[in-house]
């Protein structure tokens, strides 16, 4: 017998007989020991690995935007104001089955997919958030009743998906390359207990951010498999990671009489053309009817000349427009 076959076995020896919480293991120079089975954690190879923490820090900054531009669409849609702090936006990748622990019961989930990718992702947004949202939906004022513990209707549900479409369309199309991915609403629930999507230890990339309206103030909450944020055209931790062309431009020199040239800037929207005898029928109190694209297609004119594309929304309680766009001058 050699002598490392006889360590190995004065070592299992040493431990003593595996009681029923202790389990035989191998240690990575492929010695065979006994430990306890509170120390041992199953993990599944075939699994993408977690978020390294140059890519969360990137997938953070990414939802950040997120948030901000979600917040502002909400807040003109419901004609409400909301705001999100940039420093709520977290970001992880867990097992699924973590995830499940994390949610709070009784809660209000939406199942869904997107068009074109893997698997199904789940949005939770809670009872009190959901129920208030479809109040001011109907009408109401949004506002949250301390002492209201049930789930929401059928009917509130049904006004709840508009808003959840919403939420996963300006998720979809944070990622570049990925805005014909339209999703899909299966199922709601009210818990995890019967939420079989996938299986305990499949990786879930999980966007958390704190929204605040009125006096509510609750977590949104979405999770996706990782490997449908893999399998997104142009994801953000790729694509940042690119190296890019540098790009030598000429400096700029700024002149300090500039400083004092007023320039107007104006916002609009291009919405139709319309005959003459239609604008002369207008009168004080009608309704022009907007169509909801509108939104995002904020003409910005610096002194009488188109120079961005951007979204109107609310920030602070003053009206804003996000610039997402530099209108091409050909």
């Amino acid at each position: 017998m050699s002598e490392e076959s006889a360590a190995a076995e004065s070592q299992v020896e040493s431990a003593g007989d595996p009681s029923s919480s202790d389990v035989v293991i191998y240690s990575f120079n492929g010695v065979r020991r006994v430990a306890a089975a509170s120390l041992v954690q199953p993990y599944n190879f075939r699994q993408p690995g977690f978020l390294s923490p140059r890519d969360a820090n990137q997938y953070t900054s990414l939802h950040q935007k997120y948030a901000q531009n979600l917040v502002a669409r909400l807040a003109t849609f419901l004609r409400l104001e909301l705001t999100c702090d940039r420093s709520s936006v977290r970001c992880e990748t867990v097992p699924f089955r973590s995830f499940c622990d994390s949610v709070t019961q009784p809660t209000h989930l939406t199942v869904f997919q997107f068009e074109g990718l893997e698997g199904a992702g789940v949005l939770e947004v809670r009872p009190k958030t959901s129920i208030a949202l479809a109040n001011r939906l109907l009408g109401g004022q949004g506002a949250s009743v301390s002492e209201v513990d049930r789930n929401p209707t059928e009917i509130e549900v049904a006004l709840l998906d508009e808003l959840v479409v919403m939420i996963l369309k300006e998720w979809i199309s944070s990622f570049e390359g990925s805005k014909n991915s339209a999703p899909r609403l299966l199922a709601h629930e009210t818990g995890c207990r019967f939420l079989q999507i996938a299986s305990d230890d499949c990786a879930f990339f999980v966007f958390k951010a704190e929204v605040k309206f009125g006096e509510l103030s609750e977590v949104l909450q979405l999770a996706v498999p990782f490997s449908m944020v893999e399998g997104l055209a142009g994801r953000a931790p790729s694509s940042a990671s690119k190296p890019t062309a540098e790009v030598r431009q000429k400096p700029l020199h700024w002149r300090s009489p500039y400083a004092s040239i007023e320039v107007p800037i104006t916002a609009e929207w291009q919405v139709r053309m319309i005959s003459v005898g239609e604008a002369a029928a207008f009168s004080v109190g009608d309704l022009i009817q907007l169509p909801q694209e509108l939104i995002d297609q904020t003409r910005v004119k610096v002194s009488e000349g188109d120079e961005f594309f951007g979204t109107i929304g609310v920030e602070e309680g003053r009206l804003a427009v996000h610039l997402n766009d530099r209108i091409s001058k050909e």
